[in-house]
């Protein structure tokens, strides 16, 4: 398995449509997954350390993951099917939960 970072949101031309690039630790291969704009707002917000005036969805998470003791360890990459790409959150307990990449 691959590790990769997280580069930044920017937006697909010619589609005008934002996606969320990720790129190979220690290599040169990027891979984009495209997102919704909402998902995009928030990541940028986040890498960008700005605070939206009201918590969005993955601010609740994310405190409620803390408020239970509970620790994400990493986000697996797993499948692509028919151009939908699907993922899994992995927390220190080892409990596995499916989810979309551009909410992981």
């Amino acid at each position: 398995m691959n590790e990769l970072d997280v580069v930044g949101v920017r937006v697909e031309m010619p589609s005008n449509q934002p996606i969320v690039l990720l790129r190979e630790v220690g290599g040169d291969r990027y891979l984009p997954i495209w997102i919704g704009p909402g998902e995009a707002t928030a990541i940028a917000f986040a890498q960008q350390g700005m605070a939206p005036a009201r918590p969005l969805t993955h601010d609740l998470f994310k405190d409620v993951l803390e408020a239970v003791g509970q620790e994400l360890t990493e986000v697996r990459i797993t499948d692509l099917r028919e151009g939908v790409f699907y993922a899994e959150l992995v927390f220190a307990s080892g409990v596995e939960v499916s989810a979309r990449p551009s909410d992981a």
